[in-house]
């Protein structure tokens, strides 16, 4: 094979005909890695990209909805030339196959090399022979101004977006320790869970009940556990009566039914071993708030 610069590149693949051979690339290429090159029969102009699946990057190539929603969006010169002359006037090559890390490194160079007229931006990983017209060139400008991260990037390889953000996440559990977070940020996290009591009092302050849950008050006054939540901790009465909140421990209190404490665990666990119980049947109780 010889491209515009009289350079001889024997590929790993030919595929003579990208129609006839449709089916045996996907076959041959199903989860493989590499650097492709198309060949216009006719005009012998040519892309070259990449993909870490190259069947699944071809479904694109292979379905002409596809490719007329692309064009909409922009000017692409290689799906363009596709509906153009149509498959059976390309031919396809499979230059390398490589690993994903190195995807990038390899297709930029094979454009430097060879030169693909349908590249439009000679840098790899942008996007296919890509051409964005005027409009949407100004709607990608205001969109990027409003992203503060200097990062962020589309035409960065999946390799540097996949570092970035395993960086920007090490950065986040150094700088967001339990430490720092305050008694008061606690309790609305435990809210979310099953980590908070709720203490109900009449208006004059008087403890009427304990609830193990949120849901469990809610069952008990048949009203929504919405309802608890907004009125909850908020120093306003809701039907004359007050919630209060409180974040548990893992300790279990046993009473008999005169409200005499029995005994006190340090785990749901330990209680039902003591009493053999099945845990999820003493939880459940105790949610509840059942004898």
């Amino acid at each position: 094979m010889k491209n515009n610069n009289n350079i001889r590149l024997i590929p790993v693949v030919t595929y003579a005909n990208a129609d006839i051979d449709k089916y045996r690339f996907y076959k041959e290429n199903r989860r493989k890695s590499g650097v492709y090159r198309l060949n216009n029969l006719i005009n012998g102009k040519s892309y070259i990209g990449s993909s870490v699946d190259l069947s699944t990057r071809f479904r694109i190539y292979y379905s002409l909805n596809s490719l007329k929603r692309k064009i909409n969006k922009g000017s692409s010169a290689i799906y363009s030339a596709i509906l153009k002359y149509g498959y059976n006037n390309y031919s396809l090559n499979i230059l390398e196959y490589c690993e994903p890390n190195i995807l990038i490194i390899r297709e930029q160079y094979y454009i430097d090399l060879l030169k693909p007229e349908y590249n439009i931006l000679q840098t790899a990983g942008n996007k296919l022979g890509f051409k964005h017209t005027e409009e949407t060139k100004a709607q990608m400008s205001i969109s990027h101004k409003s992203i503060n991260h200097p990062f962020f990037c589309k035409s960065l390889s999946y390799e540097w977006r996949k570092n970035i953000g395993i960086g920007l996440k090490s950065i986040i559990r150094l700088n967001i320790t339990p430490k720092i977070i305050s008694c008061e940020t606690r309790l609305k996290l435990s809210r979310r869970t099953r980590g908070v009591s709720v203490k109900v009092f009449d208006k004059t302050y008087n403890l009427i009940h304990e609830f193990p849950t949120i849901t469990s008050v809610a069952k008990y006054f048949d009203i929504s556990y919405k309802t608890i939540s907004r009125y909850l901790d908020k120093d306003i009465f809701y039907n004359d009566l007050l919630y209060k909140s409180e974040i548990k421990n893992n300790k279990v209190w046993v009473y008999n039914p005169d409200y005499k404490l029995l005994k006190i665990f340090d785990s749901g666990r330990k209680s039902s071993i003591f009493y053999s119980i099945p845990y999820s049947t003493l939880d459940s109780y105790n949610k509840s708030g059942k004898l």
